[in-house]
């Protein structure tokens, strides 16, 4: 009796495909799989989308049958997950980089809030942020899980942190609204889900960590340390402009975005100021003032902002 109502169950479990792109990780991405593994979870795929890696990364990956693996050039992070979703045979589809880590069992917990919300596009969760040093020690740096940290909100897609890897979405939700922008090799994530609440999604959530984002040199996002933080700037200054320069922008929209805008300008501003290319710094300042009249504000608090970091640095190392 036991087992028949087991089956049942697992039967009315939705299918799930976690969706890994990669690029020669070879020294994170076997404890990603890991993680993925120990999920338990009985109606679960896991696609792994590999740029070409040449660093053994492949090799490490052809040690795991149960993987679904394309190596292939691509267009960047939002190119190989288009590749992924396009092959996916679940109808939930979650990613993972290959230097994260899902927590315990939390996959069972992503299902159970669909089945439960049959009308929900999406199932949203927290993340912890942490360090590794070179002794293998780990130190959490930062954790998201209060439901204002982790909601689709217009504020977490501009001013806060979006989290793609603790949102999972229904593939019938990508259907109806398209999928990532390869043309973002960074903001992607903040490209599609600002697209995703435009068009009325509707989500439920996890009130508690779902994944564990390493902070290190080469991460993308979360806690970049100026290595990809320009790049990020240009892309979130296209992004907010779209808006921004939309006749149809909606007010609560345009007024963060306004906010985002000020804030990525100011701080580019301030980043070619200190590399004295004054030319470059003036065409920022004339981007962030064309948009907001009281644009020298934004200055002036990321100024004081950065001045309070390095001081406390300073204090830090004495």
């Amino acid at each position: 009796m036991v087992k028949r109502k087991a089956v049942s169950e697992s039967l009315a479990l939705p299918s799930i495909s976690i969706i890994t792109p990669c690029l020669n990780r070879v020294e994170f991405v076997e404890a990603a799989i890991e993680s993925v593994l120990d999920q338990d979870y009985p109606k679960l795929e896991h696609i792994v989308v590999d740029g070409g890696s040449t660093d053994g990364t492949l090799d490490v990956l052809r040690r795991y049958q149960h993987v679904r693996l394309i190596s292939e050039p691509d267009e960047g992070v939002y190119d190989a997950l288009n590749k992924g979703i396009a092959m996916a045979r679940g109808e939930i589809i979650g990613h993972l980089n290959t230097d994260d880590l899902y927590e315990p069992h939390v996959l069972s917990e992503v299902a159970r809030c669909f089945v439960e919300n049959p009308d929900a596009d999406m199932v949203c969760g927290g993340a912890t942020v942490f360090e590794e040093d070179a002794e293998g020690r780990t130190a959490v740096v930062a954790k998201y899980s209060a439901r204002r940290d982790i909601a689709l909100s217009v504020r977490n897609m501009t001013l806060g942190v979006p989290l793609p890897n603790a949102r999972f979405v229904r593939k019938r939700f990508y259907d109806r609204v398209g999928v990532y922008d390869a043309r973002y090799r960074l903001a992607g994530d903040r490209d599609f889900f600002l697209r995703a609440i435009l068009a009325g999604a509707s989500a439920v959530y996890l009130d508690r960590p779902v994944y564990r984002y390493r902070s290190h040199f080469g991460s993308l996002t979360i806690g970049t340390r100026g290595y990809h933080r320009l790049g990020m700037v240009q892309e979130y200054l296209v992004l907010a402009e779209q808006y921004l320069d939309g006749a149809e922008t909606d007010k609560d929209l345009r007024r963060y975005c306004r906010r985002w805008h000020g804030r990525e300008a100011a701080f580019a501003t301030l980043v070619e100021l200190s590399r004295l290319r004054v030319g470059s710094a003036g065409r920022y300042i004339r981007r962030g003032w064309r948009h907001d009249l009281g644009w020298p504000l934004h200055l002036f608090t990321v100024l004081f902002t950065w001045l309070a970091h390095r001081s406390r640095r300073a204090l830090h190392r004495n």
